[in-house]
């Protein structure tokens, strides 16, 4: 009886750790300008420690700074979304969402099935031009 607990708790202990591996790798420091992020059915989700207009408009600089086209830019008061296209046809997807008056939450999609390699640049872009770094 005590191997299956033992296979349970390791079980267990991978599905929590495999949840939050993501948010202890970048960490939650307002430093960063990162609340925190996950990949989550082929999208990259971020939260930003910043405001909503200040996060699109760095998450629309990453996207062409990146070589992006930008096909479409909407957004209200309180989401919006770019969609975009790589100079390879890949397309791109940002959908940004006011979470509070410091945090904005970045969902990131690139490809049609998702490439987190891809979204996590886009992420860094986006980040580094908050930080002023671009």
């Amino acid at each position: 009886m005590t191997k299956i607990k033992c296979i349970a708790a390791a079980a267990l202990l991978h599905l929590i750790l495999g949840g939050c591996g993501p948010l202890i790798v970048f960490g939650t420091g307002a430093a960063a300008g990162v609340g925190g992020y996950r990949y989550y059915q082929g999208s990259l989700i971020t939260v930003y420690d910043a405001p909503f207009e200040r996060t699109w408009e760095a998450g629309l600089k990453a996207v062409q700074v990146l070589g992006s086209t930008v096909k479409d830019a909407r957004h209200d008061l309180t989401s919006g979304t770019v969609s975009a296209e790589q100079a390879d046809g890949t397309p791109v997807t940002l959908k940004t969402k006011y979470v509070s008056a410091e945090q904005t939450e970045v969902a990131i999609r690139v490809g049609f099935w998702g490439d987190e390699e891809a979204g996590a640049v886009i992420a860094r872009r986006i980040r580094e031009t908050l930080e002023g770094q671009v």
